[in-house]
């Protein structure tokens, strides 16, 4: 089985999130994809990272909510494998600890075109790119093609896609937030 792992905070979990795992299921050759919440993100100010037990409620509960045939529902799931896992929690831990649990499956991390911009700030990120397929996203409207091509040919690296087909979803989780917040201040 073809895993596509798309990894994130999910602080809150969007339209766009939920549209990016639809694309993957019906556009690339993807049997499943793998929503997973992560409790504590490295590079991120833990400070506005809501709970980590409500977000992973709020992500299933959007997926369970989602407008899809049953038969795609059925093919997006959400995992709480980063709570059961030792801090710190980075990438390249969680994707071998699947690896070794589902050594059938093929598994595909997705990330977001910001993601591949600052991927050498992560853990082993080299080791990363050897061992596991990475499939970017394209956000904000920056063409990040030239950027995975250059990990691409990196040696020893395993794939670097630009999903350059994929439809664009101008939000963001830092945005739901701070909307939110300006409206919970009167603004």
């Amino acid at each position: 089985m073809r895993c596509a792992l798309f990894f994130g905070s999910f602080n809150p979990i969007h339209f766009g999130h939920l549209n990016i795992a639809r694309f993957l299921l019906e556009q690339c050759d993807i049997d499943q994809v793998r929503l997973i919440v992560s409790p504590k993100n490295p590079l991120k100010d833990a400070s506005i990272i809501a709970d980590p037990t409500e977000r992973l409620a709020q992500t299933t509960k959007e997926v369970s909510e989602l407008p899809l045939s049953e038969e795609l529902k059925a093919k997006i799931a959400v995992s709480d494998v980063e709570f059961h896992l030792p801090s710190p929690l980075y990438t390249i831990n969680t994707l071998r600890h699947i690896r070794e649990k589902e050594p059938e499956n093929e598994h595909i991390l997705i990330i977001g075109g910001d993601n591949i911009r600052i991927i050498e700030k992560w853990y082993k990120w080299d080791e990363l790119l050897h061992e596991f397929e990475v499939w970017v996203y394209p956000r904000g409207g920056i063409d990040d093609s030239q950027l995975c091509e250059q990990y691409d040919s990196m040696p020893k690296t395993k794939k670097v896609r630009y999903l350059s087909n994929a439809p664009l979803y101008n939000i963001s989780s830092t945005e739901i937030r701070n909307s939110t917040r300006k409206a919970g201040d009167g603004q």
